[in-house]
């Protein structure tokens, strides 16, 4: 892989956002925020009390801004803060693996050097600062609430100890992306059921086109395995939420949970419990070797792989084949609405050096989108939801000593706020490179009609995928991972049926028990007492 767009990154970002047991110390769900319940740690004093700040913060997220946004950014917080340097630890990463192992070693360190950075890629480090302390605190730039400046109501992300560690700058949707042009010389039309899917891409393959771009990197194991196992599942979140008496039971969003399958917001309305989730595991009140989950993966691999690239199962950038027109579908992130359009316009040398491509002109054809199809059945207990969430800059805060921590915040509030954002929206588009993920998550913000025009294309609700929704494809890291994604390998390629999957996924799940468990950071002890809070003594 020569090179790797910002694109990319943000899709494995959200690969490992997504069903958090990919990650071993992300056992708390990501759901709707009830305005309650900020975090348990002490409020921190108020970010500045008028006093100059004076001292030196290192900007090193995952995402490497513009240097003309850097800049615009940088200089308009020292109007307010001339005293303060900003130094730009970012770079273009070849692969986001680099930025984890670059991270974690910093982090390891006896003197941490960085201070905004994302924390996906070092989940278990604990000294990140709870960002829900200061939401209601004074913005000083806008002389409200944080809270105001910044969406933290629309998603409520949080870690394994109940706090909010990092802020994303955009909103998130994904989408099935369509070729026009194509599908009207197949003589298709956008499908709206899997079977229509099924339909489609044998009529597309048929005149001669690869059907769907995707890859077996995030795409297939964590979106799609997500949102259809929640389709056949959705009745696991009663058993996966917390009760009364579970440490991180939360009465004013559990207290009024009314289970609706149907419901686009499920997800949102409940506080998810890992201990629960593998306590129905161990008790097998949750099972994999149901029919249901034949169901599942049959019709699955009534797609993929054949209607996909011929390279699935290596990593890919599925974007590409689509942009050039050799795929008919794709699958993929808000994202791409931005991208799509101003790819075609032209590239330039700096654009197609990140694709891996020679910079040539883009063939311009019609493109829209469509929601993710619904699988149709007697075991089918919900509609599809199609997980939202935050994407674009991620940016956490070590916490250090409460000076220096003051400082940092004080300009995180700046850059997460209008005064701050505009200005670095401002720098983006003079280095030709606004092409936002989705809807601001930051208040107040206008983007260009055409833009605007772009990510109207879908409406941010809220909606959120269950925490455990790719469990079954990825595990837990370590040796389940492995055993799982070995399984979801045999069955695409035909070496078992859906059945000897189910049966033999069942049989995996209680081979490697003690091994999830270990890899996840909880005792057996633990399970077996949701009121004990995980990592207490």
């Amino acid at each position: 892989m020569s090179g790797t767009s910002r694109r990319a990154f943000l899709a494995r970002s959200l690969a490992l956002g997504v069903s958090a047991p990919a990650l071993a110390s992300m056992l708390a769900a990501c759901t709707g925020d009830d305005d309650e319940g900020f975090g348990d740690a002490q409020t921190p004093e108020h970010v500045s009390d008028g006093t100059p700040f004076k001292g030196r913060i290192v900007v090193a997220p995952l995402q490497n801004p513009p240097k003309a946004a850097q800049l615009a950014l940088t200089r308009a917080y020292r109007k307010h803060q001339p005293d303060v340097e900003i130094v730009w630890q970012t770079k273009d990463y070849s692969d986001s693996r680099d930025y984890e192992r670059w991270l974690n070693t910093q982090l390891s360190s006896n003197r941490i050097g960085p201070d905004i950075v994302t924390s996906t890629y070092a989940p278990d480090f604990r000294g990140y600062v709870n960002l829900n302390q200061y939401r209601a605190q004074e913005n000083p730039y806008t002389g409200q609430e944080w809270e105001k400046d910044y969406q933290f109501a629309l998603y409520r992300e949080l870690n394994a100890r109940g706090q909010r560690d990092l802020l994303g700058s955009d909103g998130l949707h994904l989408l099935w992306y369509y070729n026009k042009e194509i599908f009207a010389q197949a003589k298709v039309s956008p499908p709206t059921t899997w079977n229509a899917v099924i339909d489609v891409c044998k009529k597309l393959k048929a005149a001669g086109h690869v059907p769907l771009s995707t890859n077996f990197d995030y795409i297939l194991p964590g979106w799609i395995a997500s949102i259809y196992f929640d389709q056949y599942h959705t009745a696991w979140a009663s058993a996966t939420r917390a009760q009364p008496g579970d440490w991180n039971w939360n009465s004013d969003l559990d207290g009024d949970f009314d289970y609706d399958a149907n419901d686009p917001l499920l997800h949102a309305k409940y506080t998810y419990s890992a201990q629960r989730f593998y306590q129905g595991l161990k008790d097998q009140t949750l099972r994999f070797d149901t029919p249901a989950m034949v169901e599942l993966i049959t019709n699955v691999i009534r797609v993929f792989p054949q209607y996909s690239n011929g390279d699935f199962f290596a990593y890919t950038d599925q974007y590409l084949p689509f942009l050039q027109g050799q795929a008919a579908m794709l699958v993929d992130g808000s994202w791409s609405l931005t991208l799509l359009a101003k790819d075609m316009e032209g590239l330039t040398p700096a654009r197609a050096k990140k694709l891996g491509i020679q910079q040539k002109p883009v063939r311009k054809f019609e493109w829209d989108v469509f929601e993710f199809p619904a699988m149709e059945g007697p075991l089918v207990q919900s509609r599809p939801r199609s997980p939202e969430g935050t994407t674009g800059y991620y940016l956490s805060v070590v916490d250090k000593d409460r000076s220096h921590t003051a400082m940092v915040m004080d300009f995180l509030m700046f850059w997460m706020s209008k005064p701050g954002y505009s200005e670095f929206l401002q720098g983006t588009a003079a280095a030709n490179e606004l092409a936002p993920a989705g809807p601001p998550m930051v208040n107040g913000i206008e983007y260009p009609r055409d833009v605007q025009d772009l990510l109207g294309k879908f409406q941010q609700k809220g909606v959120v995928g269950p925490t455990y929704g790719n469990f079954w494809v990825n595990g837990a890291g370590g040796r389940s991972t492995q055993a799982f994604q070995g399984l979801f390998t045999d069955v695409l390629q035909r070496r078992i049926d859906p059945q000897e999957y189910a049966t033999n996924l069942q049989k995996s799940l209680e081979n490697n028990f003690t091994d999830i468990l270990r890899t996840e950071g909880l005792t057996e002890d633990e399970v077996a007492n949701p009121a004990r809070r995980p990592g207490s003594v």
